[in-house]
């Protein structure tokens, strides 16, 4: 009698099982059933440490698999158990079952736990695949409520997670290790701009490695970079979903603050999340336009445009900033002299002062906000009195309850983010890493600088650069107070709205 060709399918749940005998018992208990049937088992396709619950059947790599094999000839599948193909009732039966059966209708199923073909819909098969969604969900929920004890202690517990690069986990809790200074030169060079993978090259090139990377990627640099352990708080669901690494919203993350020692200062921390933004605004830092975006006509008060107007084989040479209103143009290399050189005579007499200047507006916008942050409260109050007094009318009136709710979660979410930011510039106060920059930066010449750091400090260190065509290309320089533009703007964002 001819044997039926045959795929065998297997899978662990659970990255402990790779030790034990799950794989061997599924495996005689399939091939007993084969013997049985009268298949030929030729080949085994195994699903390893992946969850039945949270990852989608049909992506599975032994699932696709398995569907070659049936375009290749197969014309059956066995397998141990319903708990060992689905653990969500009906996601094997709409992405594998049915489409198996629509295009091969003669493709048979087998299960150990069952007499004959197996048959999905046959009631009993029903109740295994309902029990088996209901452990699946009780393991889950043991799971998560044994996260939330150890976040939930007085001194949260880091859960069963990938330990961080930089750190080493003893009892719970993160302490830097000697892979930590790797980490610091990575948001350092961040902080200048580097892009991801110009970072991942640098590292590569020097041939720096860690306990966990022997070669760097720019994926890997963006991972860092985003995660907030390195700043000593604990995130915790953070992502979007469990099969997406898409980040939620900075007001859904669980963050848990000052849990552990951070590596990356608190100022550090901001200015490479402030470079990622203005990336999103400006684009790649690495352009020799400097001044783009910042330099303005004073007639016409609008941004000039850079454009290159060299002729084939001279590129660089008529490289010009141009405004669109009055069409009057100049080279970008005498204004940067002349921006550069004005600089430079600061360099050494106001920059010293720079940082007190930076910690006095800091500390200004913490006290206008903390105003700020009494008017939403009091909007708030005033919102839920009114929500109180007006009840009967709300009740008969949907349109209106809707207004009350959408106010009222509005004032909530500015009255958290405005809280946040202020706990954010007190942290930049207790911080002295602006200090240590200056003085570096003192003793620093601008023909070191790359054209991705000098874009970087003209965006951070200069407000406007104002050009009078009609004077000559006379320049009006003004300078940025301190470099932290994005909290300069979300903070006259906050204030222009509630006070």
């Amino acid at each position: 009698m001819t044997k039926l060709n045959t795929t065998g399918y297997l899978r662990y749940s659970d990255q402990k099982q790779n030790d034990n005998h799950s794989l061997e018992i599924q495996k005689s208990q399939i091939q007993l059933l084969a013997e049985r049937e009268s298949l030929e088992i030729i080949a085994w396709r195994a699903d390893k440490a992946t969850s039945a619950f949270h990852n989608n059947v049909s992506k599975r790599e032994g699932i696709q698999l398995i569907i070659e094999d049936i375009k290749n000839g197969a014309g059956a599948i066995c397998f141990y158990e319903e708990s060992r193909i689905t653990r969500s009732i009906t996601d094997f039966y709409n992405e594998v079952y049915l489409p198996i059966k629509l295009e091969y209708p003669h493709v048979k199923f087998f299960s150990t736990q069952s007499e004959a073909e197996w048959n999905p819909n046959d009631p009993i098969v029903q109740a295994k695949l309902v029990f088996a969604a209901e452990e699946s969900e009780t393991k889950s929920v043991r799971a998560k409520d044994a996260q939330k004890s150890l976040l939930k202690r007085e001194q949260p517990i880091r859960p069963g997670s990938r330990t961080p690069i930089g750190y080493n986990m003893i009892d719970g809790a993160l302490h830097p290790n000697e892979d930590a200074k790797i980490v610091q030169l990575i948001f350092h060079l961040a902080c200048w701009g580097h892009s991801h993978g110009i970072i991942a090259d640098y590292l590569n090139e020097c041939n720096v490695t860690t306990k966990k990377v022997k070669y760097w990627n720019g994926s890997t640099i963006g991972y860092i970079l985003s995660n907030k352990v390195y700043s000593g708080n604990l995130a915790w669901n953070v992502r979007t979903s469990y099969d997406s690494s898409k980040p939620k919203h900075e007001s859904e993350i669980d963050l848990f603050k000052n849990v552990h020692e951070p590596i990356i200062s608190p100022t550090t921390f901001h200015l490479s999340k402030q470079i990622n933004d203005l990336k999103k605004q400006f684009g790649t830092m690495n352009t020799p336009y400097y001044l783009r975006s910042i330099i303005k006509c004073k007639k016409c008060n609008c941004f000039l445009i850079s454009k290159d107007n060299s002729p084939k084989g001279k590129n660089g040479e008529y490289m010009i900033y141009k405004c669109t209103g009055c069409k009057k143009s100049v080279q970008i290399i005498p204004v940067h002299h002349a921006v550069l050189n004005d600089l430079q005579k600061k360099w050494n007499t106001q920059l010293p002062n720079f940082s007190a200047t930076s910690k006095e507006q800091l500390k200004n916008w913490a006290t206008t906000l903390a105003k700020t942050s009494s008017n939403i409260k009091q909007l708030l109050e005033k919102a839920q009195y009114n929500q109180i007094m007006t009840a009967a009318d709300i009740e008969s009136n949907p349109l209106l309850a809707e207004v009350f709710q959408t106010t009222q979660l509005h004032l909530k979410n500015e009255l958290i983010y405005t809280n946040e930011t202020i706990d954010e510039l007190n942290s930049l106060l207790k911080d002295d890493y602006l200090d240590k920059i200056i003085k570096k930066l003192i003793q620093q010449s601008f023909i070191n600088f790359t054209d991705t750091e000098l874009r970087v400090f003209f965006l951070m260190y200069f407000e406007e650069v104002a050009i009078n065509f009609e004077k000559n290309n006379e320049l009006n320089i003004n300078y940025r107070l301190s470099p932290f533009v994005s909290l300069e703007k979300s903070t006259g964002y906050i204030t222009e709205q509630f006070n």
